[in-house]
């Protein structure tokens, strides 16, 4: 059913002066709880509420104030979106955002969610340069390198054969001595309280020196001494200890403009370089060891299965299909593989640097390890897919849905529902503590839906209530991510894929759910607690459970009457 927004946001008494601007767009008044009104647009996706609107403060009528979370356009980012489920209820759903939108402007900590931000902020600045990082930082200030191209720094590494070789295969090229200019790596020892930089407010000399100056050891200033004496140009690689406990790593680029100067001097300490050299801020990718590691019977039957999320599950699920003798897979992913999550893609790292679609990349992949095989792909978001009949989900003998977004899944869960064919869907949870698949739509009662409480809680969650995401967070708003190793994704497929294998050889009865479930000392670590049912021993959990169905359910209980699985238990 299309929403009315209009009606919508005249419903909510905490918002006033509403204007259609354009299509989804509105412009309005929000009352804060303090009195204050702010000029806001917000534009609804056709979506909502499984998509949320975006919402930016009115630079016509409102200046851009200076706070964390609110962009220099004006963007308000109000919610770090990564595993969090909000109502599928319009009126609720837009509850919600205003509460999170008045959190952001009404900030009590300002300097703190500036620096949880750091990275962002920092690669906001206007003349900063991309540069890439396969060096893992550590505790002590060292020489290093940098790959130096097009005479701009391109990477840092550590100058030994294992980062030459990595860093070469990466590019797919021979890294030696003479591609190398040597660089410093300068990690501080104290915390930085100070200001971040952003957009056209970098630090100038003066702060930078004091930086520098402020959060090392003698020992160390003296080792930036005797490496910055006489070269025409130096490049810095800089580990900031910030107030949120985590560490930003930034890069500094000097080149000398002026050949007169002393070769004694070392701008990275000297307050009176000023004029006498170009600096230039470098924002660093990581793509280092600690970064990484951080972030990773046949069938014998003739069918087609559709496999919705190519990410890691994904991935893993179709070289598991692939190798139990699937031959015809339609892949739909919206994403490019990105090297931040290589160590637990099925790809791997060298396929990363092409920056290619996922699809694209494991067609190419798994139709040259098995020629047999035939896949079809779709870049796009599965949801634009179905609504504009890119798609017919009739014409698959099995749907495989890999995308871990609940409240996607919800959406798709009844859709499917409305169609003839089968799905499974599957998820890995956070820190690797278990994992979870679900038959949907095979003759009876029990699907998505049901594993939903009224407080947005999944019956399947080994994970206990909390009030803070199960995610970490390395790049600000943009490199959130559910912490979980290669070996829980494979896991989770491994488990999917012998409920696939299952299904088609006709031994699954209804809808089961599955689950395996893993160590939680990593999840606990972090202060999150278990659920009830992480307590339930191993094989009950590997067993197929229907006790998830909800017979209430709004979504499967106006399915044709049959009777309950659970029933005949």
């Amino acid at each position: 059913m299309n929403t009315n927004f209009q009606k919508l946001l005249q419903e909510k008494q905490y918002l006033d002066k509403i204007i259609l601007v354009g299509p989804y767009h509105y412009e309005l008044f929000f009352e804060l709880r303090n009195g204050y009104q702010i000029p806001l647009t917000i534009t609804f996706s056709p979506l909502f509420p499984t998509q949320l609107p975006i919402v930016h403060i009115n630079e016509k009528s409102h200046p851009i104030p200076n706070i964390p979370h609110v962009m220099s356009s004006g963007l308000v980012c109000f919610l770090d979106k990564e595993g969090v489920i909000w109502s599928n209820v319009p009126e609720r759903t837009l509850d919600f955002v205003f509460e999170r939108v008045e959190q952001v402007l009404m900030s009590n900590s300002p300097q703190i969610e500036f620096h949880r931000e750091f990275t962002y902020y920092f690669g906001t600045l206007e003349n900063t340069e991309p540069v890439f990082s396969v060096y893992t930082p550590g505790d002590e200030a060292e020489e290093i390198s940098v790959l130096a191209m097009g005479g701009k720094p391109f990477a840092f590494l550590t100058d030994d054969m294992e980062s030459k070789v990595l860093l070469g295969k990466l590019l797919n090229t021979n890294i030696n001595s003479r591609n190398l200019e040597k660089a410093f790596y300068i990690p501080l020892d104290h915390i930085y309280e100070g200001k971040v930089p952003q957009l056209d407010k970098f630090w100038n000399n003066e702060e930078i020196s004091n930086l520098i100056k402020n959060h090392v050891t003698e020992d160390t200033l003296s080792k930036i001494m005797n490496f910055s004496m006489n070269k025409k140009r130096y490049f810095y690689l800089i580990r900031i200890p910030l107030l949120t406990g985590d560490y930003a790593i930034i890069g500094l680029w000097y080149e000398r403009v002026n050949d007169y100067l002393s070769k004694r001097v070392v701008p990275l300490l000297d307050n009176s370089v000023t004029g006498n050299f170009k600096v230039t801020p470098l924002f660093v990718f990581r793509n280092d060891n600690t970064t990484l590691i951080e972030r990773g019977g046949g069938v014998q039957k003739s069918l087609k299965a559709l496999l919705i999320g190519c990410g890691s599950v994904g991935s893993d699920l179709l070289f598991m299909l692939a190798r139990s003798g699937i031959k015809q897979f339609t892949l739909i992913d919206n994403d490019k593989l990105e090297i931040e999550n290589s160590y637990r893609h099925f790809l791997g790292m060298n396929k990363s640097i092409e920056s290619k679609m996922k699809t694209k990349l494991l067609k190419e992949e798994f139709e040259h390890r098995y020629p047999n095989v035939q896949i079809q792909t779709i870049e796009n978001e599965v949801l634009n897919v179905i609504e504009n009949k890119k798609i017919d989900l009739n014409s698959f003998d099995l749907i495989l849905v890999a995308i871990g977004d609940p409240n996607i899944e919800r959406k798709l869960n009844k859709i499917i529902l409305e169609s003839s064919t089968p799905a499974i869907f599957t998820w890995v949870e956070a820190y690797g503590i278990g994992g979870h698949a679900l038959v949907v739509n095979n003759g009876k009662r029990g699907c998505y839906e049901c594993l939903i409480d009224n407080e947005l809680r999944m019956y399947s969650s080994f994970a206990g209530k909390s009030d803070v995401p199960f995610i970490k967070n390395m790049n600000g708003c943009a490199g959130s991510f559910t912490p979980y190793g290669s070996i829980d994704s494979m896991q989770t497929a491994l488990l999917a894929s012998r409920l696939v294998l299952r299904f088609l050889n006709n031994n699954v009865k209804g809808n089961p759910l599955v689950s395996w479930k893993g160590c939680a000392e990593a999840f606990e670590e972090n202060g999150f607690m278990t659920s009830d049912r992480y307590k339930q021993p191993t094989d009950f959990l590997n067993n197929d459970d229907y006790k998830y169905i909800n017979n209430d359910c709004i979504v499967c209980s106006n399915l044709e009457s049959e009777d309950s699985p659970n029933d005949q238990i």
